[in-house]
């Protein structure tokens, strides 16, 4: 069964001591992270990594919103994590990619989980999360260093001020 947002912002705070995480910051990021994951339509996504740990990345091109103006690719470079809304869009690229990385693993986490661990992505620039069964062209894209700024701001508010 997954984990609603509250159970899951309580599991990161519960687990926070154990990573050297004060429970009184980790609260203020998972409520961050919640705030994030009511704007996406999954409790649980699957991704695909590899055996030692490494997220398969894809390149995202987006079109520009402007039906007159042509398509303004992003430049090169830009490489995201997708994670699946549903395990059937996960396993499918899984076997599409079977040929060029038989290695690869499908891999669920709770979207609080997922949010966490972007925050220490450094050859990603974010996640897409795929939330309609079927399409995995359209996503919801969530950037780590808008995610990480944030967290900074609710960490900063929450300081106590210096005597």
């Amino acid at each position: 069964m997954v984990s609603s947002l509250a159970a899951q912002a309580a599991t990161l705070v519960e687990e926070a001591p154990q990573n050297g995480i004060p429970t009184a910051a980790m609260q203020q990021v998972a409520e961050v992270l919640t705030q994030v994951a009511q704007h996406l339509d999954h409790l649980q996504y699957t991704t695909l990594r590899y055996p030692d740990g490494g997220w398969l990345t894809v390149r995202v091109v987006e079109s520009s919103a402007g039906a007159d103006s042509p398509p303004e690719p992003e430049p090169p470079g830009h490489l995201w994590i997708p994670a699946f809304g549903h395990l059937e869009d996960a396993q499918a690229t899984l076997a599409e990619l079977r040929q060029q990385a038989p290695d690869l693993e499908a891999t669920s986490f709770g979207v609080l989980e997922l949010l966490f661990l972007a925050l220490g992505l450094s050859r990603a620039e974010g996640i897409v999360f795929y939330d309609q069964a079927g399409d995995r062209r359209q996503g919801k894209a969530v950037a780590c260093r808008p995610l990480a700024e944030q967290v900074s701001q609710a960490l900063r508010r929450g300081l106590p001020p210096i005597a």
